[in-house]
Parts: structure tokens; sequence; C-alpha cells
């Protein structure tokens, strides 16, 4: 029997995820969560399942096979994962105590209704997703440009990672989890978006970018023109700082082709230098950044030693 190299197995599976899964993934998770009723819970299982997919398909047909986990690194993953969807669980009900209050009561006093309630529910999901990730686009693009932003967000842990994975989405530093849920919050508070659709929206984002993160090669023609794929969001976790400030769209990467910051080109690899610091450095990174970092801040210290 002929022996096929690593990189060359399952080459129809291969190109099939390259070119149909961005959009059938996407669209698998929609039809789950519509199929289990439309809510929180459905949106929270129906990412789940598609986490999961992404963790067999990066072992199967990896983009780049040198970067596969190990059952260590996999499980600390896993591990920052739970914990950061606790964290953000945590920050989503503050801001349903303090945020949305204060914006609906804003809403109301406008006596005007902002939000689009008799479009259909999907074009509602849509409109979400990408207004969500165009706040989120200038926020991000923000923390990559000021280094006090880019300290104060913790974003630095995200991009430290050394050979990127779908679980890597969940890798941030509970700092940024502030960020991250803000617009959407904000858009639902403030236009009065129904539960439904922003349930919606989120199975998308949180899909999206799962499959943004996964070590998978997709390219679907129009569709990234619009949606962000893996190859795009990983040119944005380069280790060349040129590169990592580009593509700043998690999940909508048409405003990045609209703004200016749109870039593509293979990537050698991700993090934020030399190494991937260990876990007590990610969790300082927004006080303290390792000598041999190349970042915004690291940049910022460099022009200015004494601040």
């Amino acid at each position: 029997m002929q022996a096929y190299p690593e990189h060359d197995r399952h080459p129809w599976l291969k190109r099939f995820i390259e070119r149909a899964g961005h959009p059938l993934f996407l669209l698998g998770a929609l039809a789950l969560w519509w199929a289990m009723g439309r809510s929180e819970v459905a949106a929270l299982v129906a990412s789940a399942i598609i986490l999961a997919l992404m963790e067999w398909l990066e072992r199967v047909v990896p983009a780049k096979p040198s970067w596969r986990l190990s059952a260590r690194q996999r499980l600390a993953l896993v591990g920052w994962y739970l914990a950061i969807l606790l964290v953000t669980g945590v920050v989503l009900a503050s801001y349903g105590l303090l945020v949305t209050p204060a914006l609906a009561g804003l809403r109301e006093g406008l006596g005007v209704t902002l939000w689009p309630a008799s479009w259909p529910v999907l074009v509602q999901v849509l409109a979400l997703y990408f207004a969500a990730d165009f706040i989120y686009y200038w926020i991000h693009r923000a923390i990559h440009r000021f280094g006090w932003f880019w300290r104060l967000s913790g974003h630095g842990v995200h991009h430290a990672f050394h050979n990127l994975h779908a679980l890597n989405v969940g890798a941030a530093h509970p700092l940024e989890t502030l960020f991250l849920a803000l617009p959407t919050v904000l858009l639902a508070g403030l236009f009065g978006a129904p539960g439904e659709a922003v349930a919606g929206a989120v199975v998308l984002l949180v899909v999206n970018g799962t499959l943004a993160h996964a070590n998978l090669r997709m390219d679907t023609p129009v569709l990234n023109w619009f949606f962000t794929s893996s190859n795009q969001h990983r040119r944005h976790h380069s280790q060349v700082y040129a590169h990592s400030n580009t593509n700043f769209a998690c999940n909508a990467i048409v405003w990045d082709r609209l703004f200016g910051t749109y870039s593509d080109g293979d990537v050698e690899q991700t993090g934020i230098g030399p190494r991937q610091p260990g876990l007590w450095e990610l969790l300082r990174l927004p006080w303290r950044e390792p000598d041999d970092a190349d970042t915004a801040a690291s940049r910022r210290r460099q022009r200015n030693p004494a601040s």
C-alpha cells in the first residue's frame, strides 16, 4: 500500500473544507440553533458542537501539520476557554444590571422604535452580526494602535500563543472580555434588538470566530469578501508586527476591505515574540511584557524609555 506524506492525506477532504467548509459550518450552526428552539442555551450547544468538529478536523486535515497540539497544550487551552466563558458570563450579567437598563431608558426617552423588528429573524441576525463587528473593528484597531489601550485590554494574551487553533478563540485575558462583549450589548440595549436576534448573532459571532482561529485552510470565493476566514485571521496573529496590524475584523472582513486594512499572505508563525510566554507571564502581560515581545506597547516603550 502506498504511503502518503502526512500533509497529503485526505486531499479531497482538505480541498472540500477549504472551498465549502466555511459556509457549511455557519449554516449548520444556525440550523442547529433554529432546530433547538432559537434560545441562548441552543446558541451555546450549537457553538460547542462546531468547536468539537473543528478540533477533529484540525487533527485530520490541518493547514499546518507542524502546529498540532499536544494533549497537555490542548487541555490547557480547554481550561482557559472554560475559565473565560465563566468570566464572560459574569461580565454579561454585570452589563445586564448596569448598562442595558441605562440604554433602554435612553431608547425609551427618544420615543422611537430603532430596531427593524418586522424584518425576518435571519436578516436581523445578520444585521446585528455585521453591526457588532463594525464596532469591534474600531475598538480592535485602536487596541493595536495605542500602547496604553493594548495593555488596558489585555489583548497581548490573545496574540501571545504560537500555533493558532480553534480553541484559541477563548484564549484571552479576563480584562478583554469587557471589550469583546460590549458591541453586542450596546447594540441590543440601545436599539432594542429582541433576544432571538441577539442569540442568533451570538451563534454566528462565536462560530465564525472559532472558524477564523482554526488550523484549517478556508478560502470560499465571494464569502471571504464579507466573513473573516481562517486564512485571513491567521495573518492578523502573525509574529510579524506589520502583518498583525491588518485584518482587524474578527468576523466581518468586509470592514477591513472597506477601510484599507486588509492584507493576505501565508503566516510562518503566530505570537508576539520568538517564544510563547508561560502562564504567569500571560496573566501579567497588561502590566509587564517579555523583553523580546514586539507589540504596540513594547514599541511605545522603546520610543519613550521613561514611560
